[in-house]
């Protein structure tokens, strides 16, 4: 299934209270699907991605980078520049992780980080 922008911008205030701590991971992730019609497991790499981000942590699954760049900008205005900074770092992180995978490289991604970091 396509992540929509649409679902992408329904997701992210529901992942901003798993991040705060107001829902549980899993009550984020059936509310995403409720509100957005995003599937659950979408909505539960939505959800890991957006911690992730939020603590510069590495994570696995992808995004396409309309999304990316959504949660890139959204957080830098809710959170703030250090938050900005981990969550460019985390996809950094994604990056390398997926360049080890031998299923090429995540170019539109990296373009993305590279203009966001300067």
């Amino acid at each position: 299934m396509k992540i929509t922008m649409k679902m992408s911008e329904e997701a992210y205030p529901i992942a901003k209270k798993v991040y705060s701590g107001q829902l549980t991971r899993n009550d984020g992730k059936s509310e995403i699907n409720r509100v957005s019609g995003m599937n659950e497991g979408s909505a539960q790499a939505y959800i890991t991605i957006f911690l992730a981000m939020m603590s510069g942590e590495e994570y696995k699954r992808a995004f396409n980078n309309e999304t990316n760049r959504f949660l890139f900008e959204s957080i830098r205005r809710d959170f703030g520049e250090p938050h900005y900074k981990k969550a460019l770092t985390a996809a950094q992180k994604h990056i390398n992780y997926y360049a080890t995978l031998g299923k090429g490289n995540l170019t539109g991604l990296q373009r993305i980080v590279n203009e966001l970091n300067h």
